[in-house]
């Protein structure tokens, strides 16, 4: 017996229908495996000190780009790769620089259509990837020893964009003076 709602039913079946099996695609893909697959780091220390001294205004940007890196039989593998910069201005040279790359192993239903695969990592495949790169960020960004650089959810997921608009935001003033 099936507990699908009908119109749900029909959604689903619409879908499949005008979408050329891309629903049967993706409800038969598997994530096998997730990895770092390469990363760096820079911080220009005494630009961060001072952005942070003088209440600066600084600009950070998020950038991402997806590739599909080898397909075989039953199986795929994509990378994303994601850079974060913070700068005085929109010309200076960063002050943070963090890069980071993951690279996914995924089965799917045979035979694989590249079409499927390619429209699969240039829209969906953020959703697994950017977490692990927000990680990432902060978690790296904490250990430098400065305020961990938190990537928000609507920066990381606008659709279909490869390249994330620069937000301005104000740095968090520290406050070394005891505790009332």
């Amino acid at each position: 017996m099936n507990h699908m709602p009908m119109s749900t039913r029909k959604a689903t079946s619409s879908l499949q229908e005008n979408d050329g099996g891309y629903a049967r695609f993706l409800e038969g893909l598997e994530l096998i495996a997730v990895g770092l697959k390469g990363c760096s780091a820079h911080l220009n220390r005494s630009g961060m000190a001072r952005l942070s001294r003088e209440e600066r205004r600084s600009l950070r940007s998020f950038t991402e780009a997806y590739k599909v890196t080898e397909v075989g039989r039953g199986y795929f593998e994509a990378c994303g790769s994601f850079i974060v910069t913070v700068r005085e201005s929109a010309e200076a040279k960063p002050v943070l620089l963090v890069e980071c790359e993951y690279e996914a192993h995924l089965h799917g239903p045979e035979p694989l259509s590249v079409a499927f695969i390619e429209r699969f990592v240039g829209s969906e495949f953020q959703l697994i990837l950017v977490p692990y790169a927000r990680q990432f960020i902060s978690s790296t960004t904490a250990q430098m020893s400065i305020p961990p650089v938190v990537i928000p959810l609507s920066t990381a997921s606008p659709p279909k964009s490869s390249t994330r608009e620069t937000v301005r935001t104000k740095r968090p003033t520290k406050s070394h003076g005891k505790a009332r």
